[in-house]
């Protein structure tokens, strides 16, 4: 099982390359769950939870948590090296498209972020 889930990450920068993702705002993430999609909004609030050895960061979009509409979570210290820079801090107040696999946490739609190349800017 945990080679398989290593073999599906090891690959999942090369499927964000290689498919043409529907693009969805973040407001329709919450219909798409479970679909790889691309979701694009302006990011409202960032955090980081340094107070534990896992290190998320959290890229909030549509209001400020705990108000937001979908969020983009990077486990941080398992990931820092795939980033230039702190995604908290490059990503805030910028609008943004972020690829992968929706799936929820607390009826909240996500997707994990693992690599920077499923995130774009965009103006």
């Amino acid at each position: 099982m945990k080679c398989r889930l290593l073999l599906v990450l090891a690959t999942l920068p090369l499927v964000v390359n290689s498919y043409d993702f529907i693009e969805i705002p973040h407001t329709a993430a919450i219909q798409n769950v479970g679909k790889l999609r691309t979701v694009c909004g302006k990011v409202q609030s960032t955090y980081i939870n340094s107070n534990t050895a896992s290190q998320r960061i959290y890229l909030n979009m549509g209001r400020e948590y705990p108000n937001h509409t979908f969020t983009g979570l990077i486990w941080y210290s398992s990931n820092k090296d795939n980033f230039d820079g702190r995604p908290d801090k490059k990503y805030k107040k910028k609008n943004i498209c972020i690829s992968g696999v929706i799936s929820t946490f607390n009826e909240k739609p996500q997707i994990q972020i693992d690599f920077e190349n499923q995130i774009e800017i965009r103006q």
